[in-house]
């Protein structure tokens, strides 16, 4: 791991913690949408964890009956502990140890699937499209950007047709006279 993306994800990790102590589910969106930047520019996938992990975290808890279940204060809680732990390993930079705790709060997003079925797989599933939507704004390929979340392309350009993403920078080409001068530039090679 990068050590700006372990030092970015240590700040937004600590972030994250407060506003899901807080239910501060503007904030949650806010931090999820933070994460794409990097992985972006580096193209990793901690940082791909982390947004869809931040998301789901603030669609989950923002369903009222999410929050009724009985089990939601030990899902919050287990969820809070595992990111703490997360901090402070990646501090320690103990990778092996701050995977573990990431796995922990997805294990615990999976275990809302047996009380809420469709609907929890349902927002890791919409987390995943929606920050490869992200990450694709950013001018990663779609092939890439579906590789490194585990989406097929298909998937992600349906959600991307769906948006205003391919108008916001229309891709605009060089006519091939102006592409050969370029790469002659490039090369050093006259006419």
């Amino acid at each position: 791991m990068e050590d700006v993306v372990r030092q970015d994800i240590i700040s937004l990790l600590k972030r994250v913690y407060n506003a899901f102590e807080k239910k501060d589910l503007f904030q949650l969106k806010i931090l999820s949408n933070y994460t794409i930047h990097n992985a972006g520019i580096f193209q990793d996938p901690d940082s791909i964890k982390i947004a869809i992990i931040i998301y789901s975290i603030g669609k989950i808890t923002h369903n009222q009956k999410v929050q009724e279940y009985k089990g939601w204060e030990a899902f919050k809680e287990s969820c809070l502990k595992a990111i703490k732990n997360a901090i402070k390993f990646l501090e320690e930079k103990n990778f092996e140890a701050y995977e573990r705790e990431i796995k922990i709060i997805l294990k615990n997003i999976g275990n809302l699937e047996a009380k809420f079925g469709a609907y929890i797989t349902e927002v890791l599933n919409q987390a995943k499209i929606k920050k490869g939507g992200k990450i694709y704004e950013h001018g990663i390929s779609a092939g890439r950007v579906a590789e490194l979340l585990g989406i097929s392309p298909w998937e992600l350009m349906t959600f991307v047709g769906h948006t205003k993403i391919m108008d916001i920078n229309p891709v605009i080409t060089k006519n091939v006279k102006e592409r050969i001068k370029f790469a002659r530039k490039i090369f050093g090679v006259k006419k």
